[in-house]
């Protein structure tokens, strides 16, 4: 047997699963309330939920998680100094301490401004004490990194302290998106080393010491010890479980993959078994970054999106906000139900809120943060428990509008308790896990402010619900079509859109939106919603059996896949050159001696170039080059603890004409991706 242990840690729960990967068979499944705060709670809550008696069996454990991007959203993680050579930023780039050095290497790789050592030095201990870690980014570094590399070993001999090096976490070009991701590699390296050891400790509980691997943004597996050096790739792993997991769990070779969290909704097409990989690389927190990541988009709907009457503009809302839903709250605490009862017979005049709605205290605000009076005083109330707005109004001796709580909720601080699509289900009996008489008596609130029967108001918050999931779909289809974000907002497209989903026979024509593959629907609240949601694209809903743990299930089936990018490069003064990874290779067929730039003298260079064809030539380099990069390959995915994989070379060559023939042509360049897959071979 090959028994994993999976884990999700979402935005509102965390899953856990024990699965053999060779019989697809599931052991067993269990949910707990993510802890935010303390990640670790919910995680040890959730493997001590499942109903399993052998722990001892499991070979390894694997993780998806939203640690990494919450982190970088909420700018939390290590203090960084970053070592710019011979780049002036022209953008913003994230919080650092940031110094700027001569050292510049040009597109063929050659250093053209070498390193100021003097300068170098003194700019990396000016950095003691101020900083936790230090990432280095270099211009051009993806053609040479000898010049970060000195930089870096520099920086490890005065400081002892962990770094980056660009070139190290991406092979593409730009500058600007290289930096922001070493500075966020840098920021993160603290939180999954924290993140790690606090796994290894709830599995220890367990008594399994067993490797832990985290899913990294494109659906592959790493293994902790380059997870600690690699952090940043854990981003959007959570989306890319879903897709592994609905794929696993359905054998889905072409569908619109759609995974109902309580607080987004992530889509992603997959066709021919695979996702699309962002090519710009994946954007979180607002910075792009160079690091591969599945084509996901991520809208602000989900089970715990908050449900409210917009007075001001009209009509019922649902989302983006997530709020803590009523029937989770009334079931933790039993005094926030008492004051729902107690507001029930009461005449309230109106208020801008919903009347269920509250604050529930999270965390003390951090020491550096200045409140105010009333902020001060509102924490002290909460600090018993969450309460509702009325309530708090009516101690606090305000008028409920007056409530200045906003920049708590931005901080983290405190959240907002509401009314959720969750406690919808709660009332009809869809779905129970909290308290169903809470979530009824919200709902006769409500209808009592809008002054509207429950039934009719159960059936608009339906209605909006289900128009959102349907809009959601439309708006990823068109994204991955490429299709402008305002050529989907015109009037005309408006008008098409509401034929094609609310349209009657009787008009003069009619609209229809077909989409061409099912939607598989992961998640434990979409059941209920994406059903009629497909229904107006005239394509079937598909709900694989463990759908509401499907991420849990992606981060176990996960695979382990690692890319290496080479190309080999044609001058036509200076020769074949090889770009790798690992550094710049300058080829003159000599395969007896070390390929340093300096090793191949200009004697070498002149001999091989006489002596044979270029075209010949660049075959015998990218031969040469293929069989390093699979060299390389095998101590990455030994590194891996991976003993059984395959490896795939992709090749594509670019050939212009010659410039005194059109018949003629040059070989210019060839680009190889050496593809390693496999799975985690620990007994």
């Amino acid at each position: 047997m090959s028994i994993v242990l999976g884990i999700d840690t979402g935005g509102t729960y965390t899953d856990a699963v024990i699965i053999d990967l060779k019989t697809k068979e599931i052991f067993a499944a269990a949910k707990a309330e993510t802890t935010h705060y303390h990640l670790i709670d919910g995680i040890n809550q959730a493997i001590d939920e499942l109903d399993f008696d052998h722990f001892e069996k499991v070979e390894y454990a694997s993780l998806s998680t939203t640690l990494a991007t919450n982190a970088i959203v909420e700018g939390r993680g290590c203090r960084v100094g970053l070592l710019l050579l011979g780049f002036t930023p022209s953008q913003s780039l994230p919080q650092c301490e940031m110094t700027m050095l001569p050292g510049e290497v040009d597109l063929h790789g050659t250093v053209v401004t070498p390193l100021d050592y003097g300068k170098t030095r003194k700019a990396i201990t000016a950095m003691r004490g101020k900083v936790d870690a230090v990432a280095v980014s270099g211009i051009l570094s993806i053609r040479n990194p000898v010049l970060e590399d000195e930089v870096k070993a520099m920086v490890r001999e005065i400081l002892d302290l962990p770094c980056i090096a660009a070139h190290e976490l991406s092979t593409a070009l730009g500058m600007q998106e290289r930096t922001v991701t070493a500075v966020l590699n840098a920021r993160l390296l603290s939180v999954i080393d924290e993140l790690m050891t606090a796994v290894k400790a709830a599995l220890a509980q367990k008594h399994m010491d067993i490797p832990v691997m985290i899913v990294k943004g494109d659906g592959s597996l790493m293994n902790e010890t380059v997870a600690k050096d690699r952090p940043i790739e854990t981003i959007l792993s959570g989306p890319a479980a879903s897709i592994i997991g609905a794929t696993f769990l359905n054998g889905t070779e072409n569908g619109l993959i759609l995974d109902m969290g309580g607080t987004t909704t992530d889509i992603a097409v997959m066709k021919n078994g695979r996702p699309r990989i962002d090519p710009e690389g994946a954007l979180v927190g607002g910075w792009r970054t160079r690091v591969a990541a599945t084509e996901v988009n991520t809208f602000g709907l989900g089970g715990d999106s908050r449900i409210w009457f917009d007075v001001i503009g009209g009509g019922v809302k649902v989302g983006p906000r997530r709020v803590y839903p009523i029937s989770t709250v009334t079931k933790v605490y039993p005094d926030y139900l008492d004051e729902l009862r107690q507001m029930f017979p009461k005449r309230i005049g109106m208020m801008m809120n919903e009347l269920c709605e509250g604050y529930l205290l999270l965390r003390q605000p951090p020491k550096a943060m200045e409140l105010t009076s009333m902020e001060k005083t509102l924490l002290g109330y909460l600090a018993d428990g969450p309460h509702t707005l009325y309530h708090l109004a009516q101690r606090y001796g305000i008028d409920s509008e007056f409530l200045k709580m906003e920049r708590l909720i931005e901080h983290g601080v405190v959240a907002m308790v509401g009314f959720t699509p969750t406690d919808l289900l709660h009332v009809t009996g869809e779905y129970v896990r909290g308290n169903k008489e809470g979530a009824s008596l919200a709902l006769f609130l409500i209808a009592k402010r809008w002054c509207e029967d429950k039934n009719d108001v159960m059936e608009s918050m339906r209605f909006h619900i289900t128009d959102s999931l349907t809009r959601t779909i439309l708006n990823s289809v068109m994204s991955y079509e490429r299709i402008a974000t305002d050529a989907a907002e015109t009037k005309q497209m408006q008008t098409l859109v509401e034929k094609a989903f609310y349209g009657r026979e009787d008009e003069l024509f009619t609209q229809i939106f077909r989409l061409n593959m099912p939607v598989v629907g992961i998640g434990a609240p979409v059941r209920a919603w994406l059903t009629p949601a497909a229904e107006k694209f005239h394509t079937e809903a598909v709900y694989p059996a463990h759908h509401d743990v499907a991420n849990a299930v992606g981060a176990a089936a996960g695979k382990v896949m690692h890319i290496y990018r080479i190309s080999v490069q044609n001058h036509e003064i200076d020769g074949i050159h090889i770009y790798a990874p690992w550094g710049r290779i300058a080829y003159g067929g000599i395969e007896d001696v070390d390929h340093d730039v300096d090793d191949v003298t200009a004697e070498q260079m002149h001999i091989a170039n006489q002596n044979r064809d270029r075209v010949f030539q660049m075959e015998q380099a990218i031969q040469y080059a293929t069989r390093i990069g699979k060299e390389q390959m095998r101590k990455t995915m030994l590194k891996q603890a991976v003993g059984k994989y395959d490896i795939l070379v992709e090749r594509r060559d670019k050939k212009a004409s010659n410039n005194y023939s059109e018949n003629l042509t040059m070989f210019i360049e060839s680009e190889l991706e050496v593809i390693a897959v496999g799975r985690p071979s620990w007994v």
